[in-house]
């Protein structure tokens, strides 16, 4: 009888560990995993005028809700996308959100431009933020030179 106990006991501790081990794993596989990209020198087609996109992927297994997509400029300053401020869904296969932007006023950044990074911030207020552009990139057309 006391065999048979001990042979239940283990069994179920090696069961408990193992369910408790795949459920940590599930719970880290199924977050929401943002990717915000960042890219200068896009072309309205309609106005052609030169203009910045930022464009945000949900690449997890979980929805996220984006409250509010920005820049974050060398001075300490945000500046916000006003299309990001209503806000936007994005679940697992979702197609990318997108936030079109002027260069208006950005000439002043010419000498930093390379600190200047997008960034979302979802629901729960987890700010993902974009990569720095690499040391090969083109300088946006509203860089000067000097």
């Amino acid at each position: 009888m006391s065999v048979l106990v001990a042979t239940g006991s283990i069994l179920g501790m090696v069961l408990g560990t193992a369910g408790f081990t795949i459920s940590v794993l599930n719970y880290l596989r199924d977050r929401p995993k943002v990717k915000v990209t960042l890219q200068w020198n896009m072309v309205d087609p309609i106005t052609g005028e030169a203009r910045g996109l930022v464009r945000v992927t949900n690449t997890g297994r979980r929805a996220v809700y984006i409250c509010i997509a920005a820049l974050e400029m060398p001075d300490g300053v945000d500046f916000i996308l006003n299309d990001s401020v209503v806000g936007t869904k994005l679940g697992e296969g979702d197609k990318p959100a997108g936030y079109l932007f002027n260069h208006d006023g950005m000439a002043k950044f010419s000498n930093k431009w390379r600190e200047i990074r997008a960034f979302v911030v979802d629901s729960t207020g987890k700010r993902y933020r974009s990569k720095y552009p690499a040391k090969s990139a083109k300088p946006p057309r509203w860089v000067t030179p000097g």
